[in-house]
């Protein structure tokens, strides 16, 4: 029984690069070992995408935790939700143990 997931909906991108582009996007493709370009792209694209959205999304976390600390010095602090009053609560009860 082949239990193997198939990817059917594949799109076509297309894009254009000069001779010694892609003499390189080759020589690159050989050395890691894929066999085709499009495989060798799909997996480049794929990581480096990964790798650009996850420092994206780790800046704007770091602006939204400034902007958090700031407004709790300026005494703009935002009420806390249910769930961290109760964790404070828990954490206090294991404190004064």
């Amino acid at each position: 029984m082949d239990t193997t997931v198939k990817k059917t909906d594949n799109k076509r991108i297309e894009f254009r690069a000069s001779s010694e582009d892609k003499e390189l996007f080759e020589y690159a493709k050989s050395l890691m070992g894929y066999t085709s370009l499009s495989e060798f792209f799909r997996h480049i694209l794929t990581r480096e995408s990964k790798s650009i959205v996850e420092e994206k999304n780790r800046i704007l976390a770091s602006k939204r935790d400034k902007e958090i600390f700031f407004n709790a010095l300026m005494g703009k602090e935002e009420v806390p939700n249910t769930a961290l009053l109760d964790a404070i609560k828990y954490h206090d009860k294991l404190v004064n143990q």
